[in-house]
C-alpha cells in the first residue's frame, strides 16, 4: 500500500459491483506529481524568496525589465498569464508602486507598463533569492539531471496548446 494515499483497498467487486477499475496510485501520475511540485515550489518560495512578492508578480516584473513599455495583453502573453490573472497582478503591482501605466508615446490611445525604480529594486532583490530557491529545489539532482529535467518540462509545456485556446475550455 502506498503510504501517501492510505486507506483500505478492497477489490472493486466488494465495494461496488459496477466499478471495473481499482483505486489509482496517484503518486505516479504526472499531473499529481506536477501539483505536488507546485506545492513544494510555493513552500520554498515563501521560505526563501518572499512573502510579499508572488511568483506571478515576479514573472511580470521580470518581463517588464526585459521588455519595457509593453501593453497588458502583450505582457500576459510573455508571462504566460491569462487575462484575468495579469489584470489582477498588474493592479496589485501598480498599487504597491512597483509598476506604472503610462500613455504609449507612439499611440496615445493605449497604455503601456513600466517598472518604477522601486520595481527595479524589488526585482533585483527577489531575483537573487529566486536563484537560491532554484538551487535548493534542484539540489537532489546532478547537473545533467537538472538539464534533462528542464528540457523535459519545456517539451511538455510547449506541446500543450496555447493558453488562449485553453481559456475557452470548460472545466470538467
Amino acid at each position: 500500500m502506498n503510504q501517501r494515499y492510505p486507506g483500505p483497498r478492497r477489490p472493486a467487486e466488494e465495494t461496488d459491483p459496477g466499478r471495473a477499475r481499482p483505486v489509482a496510485d496517484l503518486s505516479t501520475h504526472p499531473g499529481q506529481l506536477a501539483r505536488r511540485l507546485q506545492q513544494v515550489t510555493y513552500q520554498l518560495w515563501t521560505a526563501v524568496v518572499s512573502t510579499e512578492t508572488t511568483p506571478p508578480q515576479f514573472v511580470v516584473l521580470n518581463s517588464l525589465l526585459a521588455d519595457p513599455d509593453i501593453d497588458q495583453r502583450t505582457l500576459g502573453e510573455r508571462a504566460s498569464l491569462d487575462r484575468s490573472t495579469v489584470a489582477d497582478v498588474v493592479a496589485r503591482l501598480v498599487q504597491r508602486g512597483l509598476i506604472r501605466r503610462v500613455r504609449d508615446p507612439r499611440d496615445g490611445r493605449r497604455n503601456v507598463l513600466r517598472l518604477t525604480q522601486r520595481g527595479e529594486a524589488t526585482h533585483s532583490h527577489v531575483a537573487s533569492r529566486v536563484e537560491r530557491m532554484n538551487d535548493l529545489l534542484l539540489s537532489p539532482l546532478n547537473a545533467d539531471e537538472r538539464t534533462a529535467l528542464r528540457s523535459m518540462l519545456t517539451r511538455i509545456i510547449e506541446s500543450v496548446p496555447a493558453i488562449s485556446a485553453a481559456e475557452g475550455t470548460a472545466a470538467v
